[in-house]
């Protein structure tokens, strides 16, 4: 049973989490809207399903703004124990318990019983357009198969998120993102960590394939040996340069693991040239603009649709 708001922003389902203390009561958010159209003046209309059982734990899982969450966490507040999954550990986090065990802070692993989904790897060298790409393939693909999950993955440490794109104030991000990026490749103290970063994503991306339908990996700008971990839990990949000369490095790295898509060749001016459909896609396309470029060209659409075998929905709502 769902229960939806009157304007069908905000969807509430009550599944169920399968975890090494058993069957786990959850209630999954699904958001049928952009997360700048979700209003906290619908929240007095929003009301938990009536088979969530609050004398049981409670679950939350699900993408949503900070504050929904908090209102859901408040009206949640009476259960024996709260948690919310963490799809990048797998885990669930208890956040609230009235019980001995679990505690707050406890980790309690999921099992999910299904084969990895098709994850591709975006990678080019800096400035060609690799995030803005990676998130119009993700709204495309959505866009195009609205039943399943298609999820983006950034194994970068430059602080961008989906956020980065949603937002009506790109002039605040930037300046965000400028004074709060820590570059640790840049410091001799900290690029020693730089093979734990990229293994920690690289687990993440693992964890990523048993829970979505898609997933899409923006790893960086460099070809670098310490992502190979990322690389090797990635199916397919698709480079984007602004460069000629630096697109044979990227085929060198992708293709110890996975699969060519396409090979972009950035350009600022508006343009798409087909250049070559096989062995794998290749095109002259731009400007790859954020906050302007949301779709991706329908022959790369196709051919991501064409090569990679996307599996049924998984019926758990979109991270």
């Amino acid at each position: 049973m769902l229960f939806s708001n009157p304007a069908a922003a905000v969807i509430l389902s009550v599944t169920r989490l399968a975890s090494e203390q058993g069957s786990l009561q959850t209630l999954a958010l699904t958001l049928t809207r952009h997360q700048t159209q979700i209003r906290p003046q619908s929240l007095p209309t929003l009301a938990l399903p009536a088979e969530l059982d609050l004398s049981q734990a409670v679950v939350l899982f699900g993408r949503s703004p900070t504050w929904l969450y908090g209102y859901l966490i408040h009206q949640c507040r009476s259960v024996p124990w709260l948690g919310t999954y963490d799809a990048r550990s797998r885990s669930v986090i208890v956040i609230h318990s009235r019980v001995a065990s679990p505690a707050v802070g406890d980790q309690l692993p999921i099992r999910l019983n299904r084969q990895p989904c098709p994850a591709i790897l975006v990678g080019g060298p800096p400035n060609s357009g690799k995030s803005v790409l990676s998130n119009a393939i993700r709204l495309t693909l959505t866009q195009q198969w609205p039943q399943a999950t298609v999820y983006l993955h950034r194994a970068s440490w430059d602080g961008e998120g989906n956020w980065t794109y949603e937002t009506a104030q790109p002039d605040l991000v930037d300046t965000l993102v400028q004074q709060h990026e820590y570059r640790i490749h840049e410091d001799p103290e900290t690029v020693k960590l730089i093979p734990r970063f990229f293994q920690y994503h690289a687990d993440t991306v693992a964890n990523l394939r048993s829970l979505v339908d898609c997933l899409i990996v923006d790893v960086g700008g460099l070809p670098q040996p310490e992502k190979l971990p990322i690389l090797q839990h990635c199916s397919h990949y698709i480079v984007i340069s602004r460069l000629p000369e630096a697109i044979p490095d990227w085929h060198t790295f992708g293709q110890t693991h996975a699969s060519p898509l396409a090979v972009i060749h950035s350009v600022l001016e508006p343009r798409l040239m087909i250049q070559q459909t096989e062995p794998w896609l290749a095109i002259e396309a731009g400007p790859w603009l954020k906050g302007e470029t949301e779709t991706i060209p329908d022959c790369l659409r196709d051919e991501i649709l064409r090569r990679i075998t996307l599996p049924p929905a998984s019926g758990i709502a979109p991270l």
